[in-house]
């Protein structure tokens, strides 16, 4: 196989990555070494490959270490932004990813939304709200390219809403519409409710909801278009 040319390194990552994803990590692990005997160039997608089957299993010690053997001579294959935030999206839970992102700004790596968002769940979950909210203006104010989304507003606004602190909760649903984006039904709703709990429905000014659930109506008119489209493909 080898000889005519088959066994290539695309082909040996996919096998990495099909057995990590059955839990096969102590024969992912075996494959990932096996490369040298066959001579082939172990590329960073490779190692992220690994690193991630490695955290989904909980060998946070092994995946730490497979980042680091990436800087070893003879590897050439430097850790890229998809390591670092494999790795602090899984070290999150042991409380040790901020070690990671300070380690990964010193050496000039722009941390990505994905990264950023990692906290602001994890943050969020573990009722750490305002690191969470640290964190959303981190990423504002460190100029790495990357703007909050969707995504890195919505957990901070359900924490905020479950905690009671609704006003706080109403001023991230606005400045998230004053960005652009559209809120999720469910997450405009949850603020709407809280808000009427707390007798505070007034903060949400009638032009405001109706720009919003017009927004809301009309990204649900394009799912429901797009959906047999998506079922055809499927078929």
């Amino acid at each position: 196989m080898s000889r005519r040319g088959l066994l290539t390194t695309p082909t040996i990552t996919y096998l990495i990555k099909v057995l990590g994803g059955e839990g096969l990590v102590n024969e992912a692990l075996a494959t990932f070494y096996r490369m040298k005997q066959f001579h082939l160039q172990r590329y960073v997608y490779a190692h992220n490959t690994l690193v991630f089957a490695l955290c989904r299993v909980g060998n946070f010690k092994k995946a730490k270490f497979m980042m680091e053997q990436m800087e070893f001579p003879g590897f050439r294959c430097l850790p890229d932004v998809f390591t670092y935030t494999i790795l602090i999206s899984s070290y999150c839970r042991i409380e040790r990813a901020s070690e990671l992102l300070d380690d990964m700004v010193k050496r000039g790596i722009a941390p990505n939304r994905i990264t950023y968002n990692s906290f602001i769940r994890y943050y969020s979950a573990t009722n750490e709200i305002d690191k969470a909210i640290e964190m959303l203006r981190k990423m504002q104010e460190m100029n790495h390219g990357v703007l909050p989304s969707n995504s890195s507003y919505t957990p901070i606004i359900h924490a905020l809403c479950e905690t009671g602190r609704v006003v706080e909760a109403r001023d991230f649903l606005v400045e998230l519409a004053e960005q652009g984006s559209i809120p999720r039904e469910y997450t405009y709703k949850l603020v709407c409710d809280a808000l009427e709990s707390a007798g505070k429905i007034d903060l949400l000014d009638a032009e405001f909801c109706t720009r919003l659930e017009d927004g809301i109506k009309g990204r649900i008119k394009q799912v429901m278009k797009i959906k047999p489209l998506l079922h055809l493909e499927s078929v």
